[in-house]
């Protein structure tokens, strides 16, 4: 593991910029939310992320495990979804992946259309899409669906 120096933010403590990679395996249960916002700020902050752009991309995780969890397993005990971090100074890649039947990401609504503004659902793709730099879906058949989305300071 490489790791550098850099500047907090505000200039007055050193924290160390590393690269790795990490996997958490979480039960299908909202409750495991938690899980993710810690693991994703801890993490995205040791890429070198500030604290700030670090919360955008721990909500984007939250939409994406959300969608795995509620959409993918359907809350399932017997399914788990599984989150890979990989992480390098200024870069971070995560893959999400559930044991789901997959979707068709061109059915997906549009959830800044006025006839959709008043829906109770429908934003997780579209806020992880204006966090994160890239968001990309594979559903091979029969084998889950994994989203990985990347991020670059």
């Amino acid at each position: 593991m490489s790791v550098a120096q850099h500047a907090d933010s505000r200039g007055s403590r050193a924290r160390k910029v590393s690269a790795g990679t990490e996997e958490l395996r979480l039960r299908s249960e909202l409750d495991s939310l938690d899980a993710v916002d810690k693991a994703t700020l801890r993490i995205a902050r040791r890429a070198g992320f500030s604290r700030e752009a670090a919360t955008a991309i721990a909500m984007a995780m939250i939409e994406a495990v959300t969608n795995a969890i509620v959409h993918g397993n359907r809350r399932s005990s017997d399914k788990a979804v599984l989150v890979r971090y990989h992480w390098a100074p200024g870069k971070l890649s995560v893959d999400v992946h559930d044991d789901g039947e997959g979707f068709d990401v061109s059915c997906v609504f549009d959830p800044t259309d006025p006839g959709r503004c008043m829906a109770c659902s429908g934003r997780g793709i579209f806020i992880m899409r204006q966090i994160m730099d890239t968001v990309d879906f594979d559903m091979p058949k029969g084998c889950g669906t994994t989203v990985t989305m990347t991020k670059e300071r």
